[in-house]
């Protein structure tokens, strides 16, 4: 059999691996080379990066050829439980909270989907023991079919994506397909978009009132059949973002089975991912927190109910989202702003008058800015709310340049004090 695979990124490269190894053949197409006839091939696969509606895909389905997502095409080569995890923002930092827990403790893991590794490159290696734990962006979610997931968790539902979406009622309705996936799904009560769903399979955490997974007297209480509870003293990573983060991975290991011991032992061994939230340093008492991550409205409110006394460094490229709602939130905690980038006169004319806000073209005048603007005890943030692609490669790349920018700023200091 042969297949047309759509994309030579990471998905399309798993998804080779997966056939190749299956003794398929295969062909990439990308955008800008000629099309093929689609007619030569049995069946495609889709990488995450190809919308629906793509011209090639409205061919393939002229010619009756099927299509399957790289995430649906591993699933049918899988053995084993599978774990998903989706949400607007905290999704990659649950993924791996379950998947380090899993792995300290002893049990065959893997860990994959939208974090990193396609579930094509590793889905011939699972076993019927095997746990996989998978991130599922909505793009992921689109085409799902014979997927199941054993466990399931939606962390939230804000707005994201809207160059993608005709609105945000579809790419949330994209979003909730995944329910139909799962044999027991874990929602955030406290999500406006989720606290209605109803059904059998739904189980709800809540930082805010009582639910299956709750916070009561300093701990994290998970209430299904084995109770777990978990101090929040124990718990490495701080903030209104990771609280939820905690609370979901901890109601998803309850249902594997671990111990309370054993979850306070997996949350301990992990702590954090670049570019959430990420403690950089300190230069003459002014701390400096790599948010990079941060790529929507939602994460940035997130990132700003973590600090007080915050200089902002925000700004990137534009996903059409609206900035309106953190006017509040922004002149309760914002001291000063910094902007950067392609919605850097967006942001601006957001928040005039709330804050001073300066701009800077590149991320070191912005960590340079920032500096001068701060005063001891002060927080210097880089959550820039926007996608990253107008000024970098990824968002690990914006973040990298803001580490680099605060330590040449660190030695420019000591140098000074030298000479």
């Amino acid at each position: 059999m042969k297949a047309l695979i759509l994309g030579r990124g990471v998905s399309g490269r798993g998804a080779a691996c997966l056939l190749g190894s299956l003794g398929f053949s295969y062909q990439f197409y990308q955008d800008g080379d000629c099309a093929p006839d689609v007619s030569m091939f049995d069946f495609a696969v889709r990488s995450p990066g190809f919308p629906i509606n793509h011209k090639i895909l409205r061919l393939l389905r002229a010619k009756n050829v099927p299509t399957l997502g790289e995430i649906e095409l591993a699933f049918r080569f899988s053995r084993g439980k599978i774990v998903s995890i989706t949400g607007t923002n905290g999704k990659s930092t649950t993924t791996a909270l379950i998947h380090t827990a899993l792995k300290t403790n002893g049990y065959k893991t893997f860990i994959g989907g939208n974090f990193g590794t396609p579930f094509s490159e590793f889905a011939l290696k699972t076993k019927p023991e095997t746990v996989s734990v998978i991130e599922l962006s909505s793009f992921q979610i689109e085409d799902l079919k014979s997927y199941r997931s054993d466990i399931s968790v939606v962390l939230n539902i804000t707005p994201d994506h809207m160059n993608r979406y005709r609105d945000f009622h579809e790419y949330a309705e994209t979003k909730l397909k995944l329910l139909k996936h799962s044999d027991i799904a874990i929602l955030n009560r406290d999500d406006p978009q989720l606290r209605s769903t109803k059904g059998d399979n739904i189980i709800f955490f809540s930082r805010k009132e009582r639910a299956d997974a709750y916070v009561d007297s300093e701990k994290i209480v998970v209430n299904l059949k084995k109770k777990t509870e978990i101090p929040l003293s124990e718990l490495p990573l701080k903030g209104v973002h990771n609280l939820e983060n905690y609370m979901a991975a901890a109601t998803v290991l309850n249902l594997l089975g671990l111990t309370e011991d054993e979850i306070i032992r997996g949350f301990k061994a992990f702590n954090g991912l670049p570019h959430r939230t990420e403690f950089v340093g300190t230069v003459k008492k002014v701390k400096f927190i790599n948010d990079s991550k941060s790529t929507n409205p939602d994460s940035l409110k997130k990132a700003l109910e973590s600090f007080e006394k915050v200089i902002l460094i925000a700004g990137g490229s534009s996903k059409g989202l609206d900035f309106r709602e953190l006017k509040e939130l922004f002149k309760e905690r914002v001291k000063e702003a910094v902007f950067i980038g392609e919605t850097a006169e967006l942001l601006a004319e957001t928040f005039k008058g709330l804050s001073p806000i300066l701009r800077a073209s590149s991320m070191e005048e912005a960590v340079r800015k920032a500096f001068e603007l701060s005063k001891p005890g002060d927080t210097v943030l880089l959550s820039p709310g926007c996608a990253s692609f107008d000024m970098f490669k990824n968002f690990e790349e914006r973040g990298e340049a803001f580490k680099k920018a605060v330590l040449k700023l660190k030695r420019d200091l000591e140098e000074k004090v030298e000479n």
